[in-house]
């Protein structure tokens, strides 16, 4: 493609600092390397934000519009990119919370679209890229680009909308059901599910082409997309999550740490990451159970934040093993957490689209040479494998998780993982990332 003006619709952005953040300040910076400049249009910094109760009644005193953050201003973003921040709602952790606030922000990005449109013909852009998730942002991407008379590419980042059949389990891991769930959970909800899984489809059916994170969702999308109608197949390209990771930790250079002496095998994990409702970490947590009663003692940390947090703390209070949930912390403070570790867990729940949808901290532990645990289907076991970056086991099968831990006791010289896996990531993030987004944005303009 020549050198083109691209505008990002996204509803996530540094500074914050999730997976979306930084997969899209190292694609911003690859952009800005084959000469292509970037604006984006997203809300100001606002997830994991305390609000309290008593901030909840503050803010409702003053009045609604008071609880609406964030203004149109001009921000510069730390890969060089024009950021146009809208406007968002306060909120809580749970689904309910996060489709309104996604779905104002999604309003508030058109509006700020529309804003753009009557500027110069220089500030027009050339191509609009709206990532996904936030799912609203596919719904809107289209509007934007017809308001500009562009056309717009899909960042399809999980396996959607394939993901929303399995919502009835979405909440499995945080205990009793909300209220909300008791009362919607039947009709209303299958009926918002089948309007956003046909809303979403056309979004992908009628995008110029779609970026994905694993090959395997980028094959199913060609197959479902195909021709589209048109004779002309969809242009999909896969750009995986191996940005660059701020801890420098690796098990190559690293100093062994001394672990104090046991009287029965015993293996250190480590889970860090998102505690969330996709990974299904109760089942590490049994597996542990089930090890420990086998005569081996495994450690498991957990380090991270998340909905299912609360609920995993319930379950590993019950257990007599040693379970420890840690809070997030910073890439540094982390490192003494992976030379500690004897494998790192690498956990997903049984869903079918999961097994299509490679978790970033997969390329981060095989960049560190840490071995991995993999309780993961599909792709990222197929990786796992293939790299001998680890061992997998079925997703959801504590009884296999705690069995592959029993050996890696017992066999502890099946921990060491070989660099070629290390090579892999570091290939796949300096050539061929930016030679597979450079191919996907040529045919474009073809």
């Amino acid at each position: 493609m020549k050198l083109a003006r691209i505008l990002v619709l996204s509803h996530y952005w540094a500074p914050e600092n999730g997976v979306p953040q930084r997969r899209w300040t190292w694609l911003t910076e690859m952009l800005h390397e084959q000469g292509h400049s970037v604006s984006v249009i997203a809300p100001p910094p606002h997830y994991n934000r305390v609000n309290d109760w008593a901030e909840r009644a503050k803010d409702a005193r003053v009045s609604t519009r008071r609880r609406i953050r964030g203004v149109n201003k001009v921000e510069w973003g730390p890969s060089g990119e024009r950021i146009f921040r809208t406007q968002y709602l306060t909120g809580g952790s749970g689904l309910t919370a996060k489709a309104l606030n996604q779905g104002f922000v999604a309003l508030s990005t058109l509006l700020t679209v529309a804003k753009q449109r009557d500027k110069t013909e220089e500030a027009t852009p050339d191509l609009i890229i709206g990532t996904v998730p936030a799912l609203p942002t596919a719904f809107i991407t289209p509007l934007a680009a017809k308001l500009l008379g562009v056309p717009y590419v899909i960042d399809l980042r999980d396996a959607w909308p394939d993901l929303l059949k399995y919502s009835n389990d979405w909440n499995s891991g945080l205990g009793e059901s909300s209220w909300r769930e008791r009362i919607f959970g039947k009709g209303p909800k299958q009926v918002v599910i089948a309007i956003v899984s046909h809303l979403l489809k056309k979004s992908l059916r009628n995008a110029a082409g779609v970026i994905v994170t694993a090959d395997d969702l980028g094959e199913q999308l060609q197959k479902k997309l195909a021709h589209r109608g048109t004779g002309v197949p969809v242009n999909v390209c896969t750009v995986r999550n191996v940005f660059p990771v701020k801890s420098a930790y690796s098990r190559k250079h690293a100093t062994p740490v001394h672990h104090v002496e046991s009287d029965c095998p015993y293996l250190n994990v480590l889970y860090a990451g998102t505690l969330g409702r996709a990974q299904k970490l109760g089942n590490a947590i049994e597996a542990a159970e089930i090890a420990h009663r086998q005569g081996v003692d495994v450690h498991l940390k957990l380090i991270g934040a998340g909905v299912t947090k609360e609920a995993l703390q319930n379950q590993a209070r019950e257990l007599d093993t040693d379970i420890e949930i840690l809070p997030r912390t910073s890439a540094d403070a982390l490192e003494q957490y992976y030379a500690w570790a004897d494998t790192a867990l690498v956990h997903l729940a049984d869903w079918a689209p999961l097994q299509r949808a490679v978790p970033s901290k997969t390329y981060e532990l095989m960049e560190a040479g840490i071995h991995i645990s993999g309780a993961v289907e599909g792709e990222p076991a197929r990786l796992i494998e293939q790299l001998h970056a680890g061992h997998t086991v079925p997703a959801e099968d504590p009884q296999a998780l705690s069995q592959l831990w029993v050996r890696l006791a017992h066999n502890r010289e099946q921990l060491e993982v070989p660099s070629n896996a290390a090579q892999w990531v570091v290939h796949e993030r300096d050539v061929a990332s930016p030679a597979a987004l450079q191919k996907f944005l040529d045919a474009l303009s073809n």
